[in-house]
């Protein structure tokens, strides 16, 4: 590989164009079977279009093997794609944050792997990644290696794949998601290809079995085969995404490697991380179970479920192995988490949440109650038999969501938590904090509280102490931060009309190094 070569992608690419033509080709064949072969003009019209469809998709993979080249120079990563548009797009090397080499069974078959270099940030305003789909096995590792300069070999292994950890998969909750998305899927099938769901043998014969059944049992039926299959599911991605899963620090970087059929190897710098996020949502909470993110330039927001699985640290595992893991990845002490405590947020917080729990009851009812005042009294009784199921949850929702807030600092962490349903425990290098915003809405204001988000390139690009007292807020900024502050600090404290109290920013020194 010499500074001066432009490379094409790897002619076997067109092969995966074929990966195209299952999903149409399985849905063909399940209908076939399904239907006996009746199909009217409108589905051979579908059936057809979704062929002309898959040579459109084989023309396009056709040109961009054609019409791609890159190469990798001592100071830039170029790549030029388009035959009528031309794209030449850049990478400055010294700004790359991390290289990611996938993939998916189709492309380990035809040793092919899919490199994504990530700058973590627009370069000449273009998008933030480089992709080079598809390129040899080797290519792709000689590549990782050049760009990840030379960082390969272990030092430390962090954490392996444990067998105790599957009893946390089906605790997701995107298993029974998928298989909602699955049968919505089939649904829309059906009514593209004009075929009634009740002429199917099949599922005619399910529906008659169900209202055979008593009302509970035909309730309950359904809800426990999808909550079944979804944690089965959740259990099958589980192995998928993880198998093999290995996280090791290889000198100044990390190294995670992952996966069974879909394979990934992503390579981080630890200089680009700015902290970590440790998450629980409440299946895994009430097992005391967790995930772990990284919080970097180059990977996406930790919270977006598109970019997730690209800076997740770890697979779903037990608290404790968060913590630990958390600890690792960040070089502090194995019990650098265990006792940390954090700083509750004022009764006002409480009183907010409750208000929003009750509003939001409300906004339910409220069509209820007027409908039945003016249509049926049936819906008057809907209404408050609602209530005394929505009420306790929306109370007891807006209670744990007070009980989840909370801040602080450990070591030179500044700590934020919160949230209801996924609970998310923000640990934030306070060196990378760029600037600090402090929000305050009307509420906010009449009870004495303010939002501060810390701004960081990394990550969201802003986390939040939500709902905290303002003169412990401003504190807490002071110590974290010392002299980003100052100034306003002193006018605040001279002044209780300052605009602090209408929501302002504070950048750093122009001598302060992000």
């Amino acid at each position: 590989m010499t500074a001066s070569d432009w490379h094409r992608l790897d002619a076997r690419m067109l092969a995966i164009s074929l990966t195209w033509l299952v999903p149409p080709l399985c849905s063909t064949l399940l209908i076939l079977l399904l239907t006996g072969g009746d199909l009217d003009l409108a589905a051979g019209i579908t059936l057809g279009s979704i062929g002309l469809t898959f040579l459109i998709v084989a023309a396009v993979f056709a040109g961009r093997l054609l019409s791609t080249r890159f190469r990798i120079t001592d100071d830039l990563v170029e790549l030029r794609t388009g035959a009528v548009f031309r794209r030449h797009r850049a990478v400055p090397r010294d700004r790359i944050r991390s290289v990611d080499v996938t993939a998916s069974p189709l492309h380990r078959a035809l040793g092919l792997r899919v490199v994504r270099i990530s700058a973590g940030t627009h370069v000449a305003g273009d998008d933030r990644q480089l992709t080079l789909d598809s390129v040899s096995r080797d290519f792709a590792e000689r590549l990782r290696r050049l760009l990840a300069r030379d960082a390969t070999a272990a030092d430390t292994t962090l954490a392996v794949l444990r067998r105790r950890w599957l009893r946390y998969a089906p605790l997701t909750v995107w298993g029974v998601a998928g298989v909602g998305f699955v049968v919505g899927g089939f649904a829309r099938l059906l009514d593209s290809l004009r075929i009634n769901p009740a002429e199917i043998g099949l599922l005619r014969a399910t529906w008659h079995g169900l209202t055979a059944l008593p009302l509970w049992a035909a309730i309950a039926v359904p809800v426990l085969s999808v909550v079944l299959l979804g944690a089965l599911t959740s259990l099958v991605t589980f192995v998928e995404t993880w198998w093999d899963y290995r996280l090791e620090a290889a000198g100044d970087a990390i190294l995670l490697r992952r996966g069974l059929f879909s394979t990934r190897l992503v390579w981080l710098e630890r200089r680009r991380l700015r902290g970590v996020q440790i998450a629980e949502p409440l299946p895994l909470r009430l097992a005391r179970g967790g995930r772990l993110n990284a919080i970097a330039t180059g990977l996406g927001s930790a919270d977006d479920r598109s970019t997730s699985t690209k800076s997740a640290l770890l697979p779903p595992a037990s608290r404790l192995e968060a913590h630990r893991v958390a600890a690792a990845v960040l070089g502090e002490e194995p019990g650098f988490l265990s006792g940390l405590e954090l700083a509750g947020a004022p009764r006002a917080a409480l009183r907010r949440r409750v208000t929003w729990a009750l509003a939001a009851v409300a906004l339910v009812e409220a069509p209820l109650v007027v409908l039945g005042a003016l249509l049926t009294e049936v819906l008057l009784h809907v209404a408050w038999i609602c209530g005394l199921v929505l009420v306790p949850l929306a109370l007891a929702a807006a209670f744990d969501a007070y009980r989840s807030l909370g801040s602080g600092m450990t070591g030179r962490y500044i700590v934020t938590r919160y949230g209801t349903y996924v609970r998310r425990t923000v640990l934030l290098d306070r060196s990378g904090i760029l600037a600090w915003s402090v929000d305050q809405s009307a509420s906010q204001r009449r009870a004495g509280l303010a939002t501060l988000v810390a701004m960081v390139a990394a990550g969201r690009g802003g986390y939040k102490i939500r709902d905290v007292a303002l003169a412990d807020g401003l504190a807490l900024v002071r110590e974290a931060t010392p002299g980003m502050f100052e100034d306003l600090l002193e006018s605040a404290s001279g002044d209780q009309r300052h605009p602090v109290e209408e929501g302002v920013s504070a950048l750093p020194d122009q001598g302060r190094t992000p």
